[in-house]
């Protein structure tokens, strides 16, 4: 069947094809791609030998690695299996990709950041991971660029911070469901960030790797524009659902969690929207506006 594609169309393989972003990109339709998307069934990341079969089997020109172990506070127990999954798994992958000339875009987080910043970090700001998840994820990153050391095909780190979107496991989602069980709510309004939506960033990332963008291998940062606290992204959320909350403020020394999280979570990505013409930065209240249309239409 592969020879009936045209020859400019890429085939582009998704991992981790179930989780919150992997759904997003599965339902990316563009002319010009074919997409392969594999769950972790199809594809384990901790297992060469599945790595190998699945690109044997789908013989993509580009990967998207969207598979990632998440759980932040877990991970600090489960150390082992984070790293696992978010940093030995990646450096699997890309070792066997980089063999086969197969270009690799894999996606990381601000987690590698400590959030002592107080401006948007930019992606040659040097990492300081404070939790096992940011290290896992910088140690991820560094397998993928050791990796592709002598390859000739190209590899990308795109890096993204509060992911969520309007369906799924998120704080988004969270904060719906607590909204409307009318209790009263304290959220922490210390800790700085950009809620960025999973539907948009998987359409930009399909054009990415589509070859829509002109960048050279290295680290690049996504980010819809301006900036708020998880308290400022509640109170957002329950005015644009029309929810009445008893909504408070708290800090983040009174909601202890198991994993320290950044204070500072903006990411610069102006590097990424240049190189990907006709992309336009959007803030994120707009873009949360935009999704929550887009939703009532199709229902």
């Amino acid at each position: 069947m592969d020879k009936l594609l045209p020859s400019n169309m890429r085939k582009i393989l998704i991992t981790g094809a179930n989780g919150q972003l992997g759904s997003r990109l599965r339902e990316c339709h563009q002319s010009a791609v074919q997409i392969s998307a594999l769950d972790r069934d199809s594809l384990d990341l901790t297992e060469p030998n599945s790595i190998a079969s699945a690109l044997e089997a789908h013989n993509p020109d580009v990967v998207i690695n969207a598979a990632a172990y998440t759980a932040v506070d877990r991970a600090e127990e489960e150390v082992d299996a984070a790293h696992a999954v978010n940093a030995t798994g990646p450096g699997h992958l890309a070792k066997a990709c980089a063999e086969r000339g197969v270009d690799l875009v894999h996606i990381s987080t601000d987690y590698v950041f400590d959030g002592a910043a107080n401006q948007p970090y930019r992606p040659s700001d040097a990492p300081r991971p404070i939790g096992v998840y940011g290290a896992s994820k910088l140690a991820g990153e560094e397998a993928v660029e050791a990796a592709y050391v002598s390859a000739e095909a190209s590899w990308w780190v795109i890096r993204v911070a509060w992911l969520c979107d309007l369906r799924g496991q998120n704080f988004l989602q969270t904060m719906l469901r607590l909204g409307r069980s009318g209790r009263a709510l304290r959220v922490v309004a210390d800790q700085h960030g950009a809620p960025t939506f999973a539907r948009p960033f998987a359409e930009a990332l399909m054009h990415w790797a589509a070859g829509s963008n002109r960048a050279p291998s290295g680290v690049y940062h996504y980010s819809h524009s301006g900036q708020t606290t998880w308290y400022g992204f509640a109170q957002a959320i329950f005015d644009c659902y029309g929810l009445e909350v008893d909504l408070s403020a708290c800090s983040t020394s009174e909601y202890p969690t198991a994993a320290k999280r950044p204070t500072y979570s903006c990411l610069d990505a102006s590097e990424f929207y240049r190189r990907l013409s006709g992309l336009k930065q959007q803030d994120w209240k707009d873009v949360m506006v935009l999704e929550l249309e887009r939703k009532q239409q199709q229902n």
